[in-house]
């Protein structure tokens, strides 16, 4: 080997290695408490101490990994060089982004502090040196992920299972996979929202539109209408319970209707159909009794017609179509409350999406059929439930989520540095500024929404948002690690969220399976899925909130601007989850983005096969014209 040639490998060398290091690093780092001073007797000792916990111990792990990640590494360059295909460049911000998510995500996790990344110097380093690794190695992945897609045809090249009678197909796979799990589950699972609502139409609560009276009064209805003809509401609520099972596997059956008409291939189509039929959470909340399932099949719904409009407005024209998207609206805002801003918001990304493509006279039908005629539909529609039930409205501190957890933290460490006004403040919407400190806690803000006085003002409230922005201005440190403890879970793969709603005994509607113990196995089932196997990824919210910035990425990259704006129903759930009482024990808020984003994905790989595929039809008969 010439000296030129070995200078020009020892130069490819060291950033293959450093790479290597650095991602390994970040797979075997252990992080922990800081080293405290205090508990050393020479300052000497301390440094060592803190030398030794930045080095770590010996590892074989460390070798392992390093050895996997130098040829993992090593391929890629190849494959780059070979120039067999373009590689995919993605995000450089957005795999710093992940890396940082899945960091601090872990030290609040496992801590409820930050001290794991910026509780030292020491570990400040090993923050830095990890999120290095983590970012290059999610460079790498999403860069894989993006040339996979763009390389590999996902239209199929002739009849197969799903070509004809897709949905119907689909429908009974998708039903028969769900009801076995909710009849060993009979009459069905129930969580406290639904206990609540049963509640109030058997006349032991008070109607309220804390929870969507629309699904209120359809469960309990039926509930209490199997108490009436059969003398069992469990009757009652398995019905309920089948009429879920029909919405959810319908729209799931749906998504594979349309892709399959799209020309989707088998694969791709069967992909979608094991991962509706194995991910635990699928079954599980088909047999659970809870709003936020009818409510994600009608989301389905909306995000499929939203995105066939998009890529072909010409459908607003079609009148049963027209009249199935508004059907869908208005079921999207009367199944949840925040529904409304779902509709809203996406329907005015789309609006001005489509703004351009119309005369007057279109763009009026277009304003109608997007939001102008669900939204007054379904207004009107709650309207008239609220007064045919006396119902009382939801609290005003379901919106303050955020801002009443801010404030509990602040009063929890800097109580006494507040002053009269903002005491005043506070006690005007909150009560007692130690009573909020008190009850504060890091992962729901339920507690300290309790505190909410629904006597509160108008004056009260502008009190309160001054003194809370007083707060802000004094310790904003304090008010973003507030905010951040309460969102990290959405963005955060490492923290686990299995959904199995276990409540107490209910005597109203009884509960614990088809036979003795089968509430057991089923729990059992769930945990394990959920945590201990590859299953829980699929279920994971951290990682489908992943998945939908990818899926942004790519399709922002392919210049897809359709599939664009259809994903932004998605992105509005989101800001809801982040909005919403915390992470721990609702992450059943983000079932639009979990259950849609499949769909998504289809959509959007099968579009760019469609339009690669029109023009490669263009340029073979431009090549045949004289």
């Amino acid at each position: 080997m010439s000296s030129e040639e070995h200078s020009c490998s020892k130069a490819s060398f060291w950033p293959l290695f450093i790479r290597s290091f650095l991602t390994a690093y970040a797979l075997c780092v252990v992080f922990h408490a800081p080293l405290e001073l205090e508990e050393y007797d020479t300052f000497l000792d301390f440094v060592i101490a803190n030398i030794y916990e930045f080095l770590g111990g010996y590892d074989v792990k460390f070798i392992i990994v390093l050895l996997v990640a130098g040829t993992f590494y090593y391929f890629e360059r190849q494959e780059k060089r070979s120039g067999t295909r373009e590689w995919k460049k993605p995000s450089r911000g957005l795999a710093v982004f992940f890396s940082f998510c899945l960091l601090v995500g872990q030290s609040y996790d496992k801590t409820g502090t930050s001290e794991w990344c910026f509780g030292s110097g020491v570990n400040f380093v090993k923050f830095i040196l990890a999120l290095s690794g983590f970012s290059l190695l999610f460079y790498s992945l999403m860069g894989m992920l993006y040339t996979f897609f763009d390389t590999h045809d996902f239209i199929a090249g002739g009849q197969h299972f799903f070509s004809r009678n897709a949905f119907r197909k689909a429908f009974l796979i998708l039903f028969g996979a769900y009801f076995p799990f909710l009849l060993v589950s009979y009459p069905g699972n129930l969580c406290w929202d639904a206990i609540g609502q049963i509640e109030q139409v058997f006349g032991n609560a008070e109607y309220s539109t804390h929870h969507p009276l629309a699904h209120t009064l359809m469960m309990g209805g039926l509930a209490k209408g199997g108490q009436a003809l059969f003398g069992s509401p469990e009757i009652g609520l398995f019905v309920y319970m089948i009429l879920q099972d029909v919405l959810l596997a319908a729209a799931l059956a749906a998504t594979i209707a349309v892709l399959s008409k799209r020309g989707a291939n088998f694969r791709l189509l069967l992909s979608l159909m094991l991962l509706y039929c194995i991910t635990p959470v699928y079954s599980n909340m088909a047999s659970t009794a809870v709003k936020d399932v009818p409510f994600a099949a009608f989301v389905i719904g909306y995000v499929i017609c939203l995105a066939l409009v998009l890529e072909k407005p010409e459908r607003m024209r079609h009148g049963k179509f027209v009249l199935l998207f508004l059907i869908l609206q208005i079921a999207v805002i009367l199944f949840r409350n925040n529904g409304l801003y779902v509709v809203l918001f996406s329907g005015v990304a789309a609006f001005f999406f489509l703004f351009r493509r119309y005369g007057r006279k279109e763009r009026i039908r277009c304003l109608l059929l997007l939001f102008g005629g669900s939204i007054p539909a379904a207004k009107l529609l709650l309207f008239f439930l609220t007064i045919l039930c006396s119902a009382s409205s939801g609290s005003m501190g379901e919106m303050l989520s955020i801002p009443f957890q801010q404030t509990a933290r602040y009063l929890q460490v800097y109580q006494k540095e507040i002053s009269r006004e903002e005491r005043e403040g506070i006690e005007g919407v909150l009560g007692a500024p130690e009573d909020v400190a008190a009850v504060y806690d890091p992962t729901s803000s339920d507690p300290v929404k309790a505190m909410f006085r629904k006597d509160a003002s108008a004056a009260d409230l502008a009190g309160y948002m001054k003194t809370w922005f007083q707060g802000f201005l004094k310790q904003p440190l304090c008010y973003i690690e507030a905010f951040y403890i309460h969102i990290y879970g959405w963005f955060t793969p490492s923290v686990s969220n299995t959904i199995r709603y276990e409540t107490e005994l209910y005597e109203t509607v009884r509960q614990g399976g088809l036979f003795p113990n089968a509430d057991k196995l089923l729990i059992f089932y769930y945990r394990f899925a959920g945590q201990f196997t590859l299953l829980g990824v699929l279920e994971n919210i951290g990682a489908a909130v992943w998945m939908l910035f990818i899926l942004t990425g790519f399709q922002r990259r392919q210049r897809q601007k359709a599939a664009l704006c259809a994903g932004v129903p998605l992105w509005i759930s989101l800001l809801v989850c982040m909005a919403s009482p915390g992470f721990s024990g609702h992450p059943r808020y983000a079932f639009p983005i979990l259950f849609t984003l499949p769909f998504l994905y289809g959509f959007t790989l099968t579009d760019r096969a469609r339009r690669q595929a029109a023009n490669e039809e263009v340029c073979k008969c431009e090549r045949h014209l004289p």
